[in-house]
């Protein structure tokens, strides 16, 4: 009896965790579903950019006010995807994503913050600015041949996966050399089976080209 009494109780554990689990994706599911919604409704996403907008001043000391980086070594958020970038938000608050200063941030916005600074930065155009090293053949050959399929060919992404053109060269070199030095907070990325066999210098003229698109 003591031991089937540890089988259900166990059982009971295992049967609430996955009852959680479910609940937080469902949660998450129905969030993207309502961003999908603010997107084609003119007047909620008039209301979600102006409460985006003001929410996303926390982030201006560091990706600028309209989501262009004031950092080299930082990304832009400007014209990134909604939906990536809300995840990244939720990876960030879930502590599956680590980072001293965006861990906490994202841990003080509500949800409703989340997809709103989302769609905020997702309208910002991104700004042109100088790249201290010139994109070459190597580098367009080398993003064809790696990176399109899911950055895809103009470098803009999907919802599952980043916007990359037009990022800081020092963000993009500093990146991809992590994602290929083993950094304990990209490890679990396919970007680290993809750039694993690359040295560093198709690392610095792939950031090169990335860099460099529109």
């Amino acid at each position: 009896m003591h031991k089937l009494a540890c089988y259900m109780y166990l059982l009971c554990v295992c049967l609430a965790y996955v009852g959680l689990s479910h609940a937080e994706v469902t949660e998450t599911d129905k969030l993207l579903a309502e961003m999908v919604t603010v997107q084609s409704d003119e007047h909620l996403l008039q209301t979600a950019l102006t409460e985006g907008k003001d929410r996303a001043l926390l982030c201006g000391n560091c990706h600028g006010k309209n989501g262009n980086s004031v950092r080299d070594y930082i990304p832009n958020l400007a014209s990134q995807n909604p939906t990536y970038l809300f995840n990244q938000f939720e990876l960030f608050a879930n502590g599956e994503r680590k980072d001293y200063v965006m861990s906490r941030l994202a841990k003080n916005l509500t949800r409703k913050d989340r997809v709103n600074i989302a769609l905020y930065f997702s309208q910002m155009p991104v700004e042109s600015r100088p790249q201290p090293i010139a994109s070459n053949a190597k580098g367009e050959q080398i993003y064809n041949s790696l990176c399109f399929t899911c950055h895809q060919k103009d470098g803009h992404g999907n919802g599952n996966y980043p916007r990359i053109a037009g990022q800081p060269f020092v963000y993009l070199e500093k990146t991809l050399n992590g994602f290929a030095g083993g950094d304990d907070r990209r490890k679990n990325s396919p970007m680290a089976i993809i750039v694993e066999k690359m040295d560093k210098q198709q690392l610095q003229d792939v950031a090169a080209y990335v860099a460099s698109m529109p």
